[in-house]
């Protein structure tokens, strides 16, 4: 069972990566016929063999090699942003490149702003009431068939609008 649990894993571990390269909002979701000849054509791309099974070693192999291919994959993005990071290209990160590279957070109001888009009473508070409306507002906006909850179809089509 475990054996058979690897080579799934093993086949999907290749398989997906293929079909994740489609963009998942603008195309249309793989078909059966689809997945299947990615699946065959991966299959054979293991099999290095050609006896039609993927052995333990076989597996491992291709294990190895997709390890392989990610880190170097995280090196390079590695170089990429230590690069960014080294403004003056001496090989090193001194304090101040690192700090300069630190996130910053926007200056913070004073919430009045706030205030006086949800205070709907002008009493220069905000109620519950007061809080909860806009959140409210998107929910039934979004919540077509006035049932409480929210489909995934409905999801789709707020997202749309």
């Amino acid at each position: 069972m475990f054996k058979t649990f690897a080579l799934t894993v093993a086949a999907l571990s290749v398989a997906a990566p293929a079909l994740a390269q489609q963009p998942a909002a603008s195309a249309p979701a793989p078909t059966r016929a689809e997945i299947i000849n990615s699946l065959q054509t991966n299959f054979k791309g293991l099999d290095s063999n050609g006896d039609g099974s993927l052995s333990q070693t076989e597996v491992a192999a291709a294990e190895t090699k997709r390890l392989q291919q990610r880190a170097a994959q995280l090196r390079a993005q590695g170089e990429a942003q230590f690069g960014k990071l080294d403004t003056n290209r001496d090989g090193q990160l001194s304090r101040a490149e690192f700090l300069a590279a630190a996130p910053t957070l926007p200056a913070a109001g004073n919430g009045a702003t706030i205030v006086k888009q949800l205070d709907k009473n002008n009493d220069s508070k905000i109620s519950i009431d007061e809080y909860r409306a806009p959140v409210l507002a998107n929910f039934d906006r979004a919540d077509t068939n006035k049932d409480g909850t929210i489909s995934q179809a409905e999801r789709q089509a707020a997202t749309r609008r």
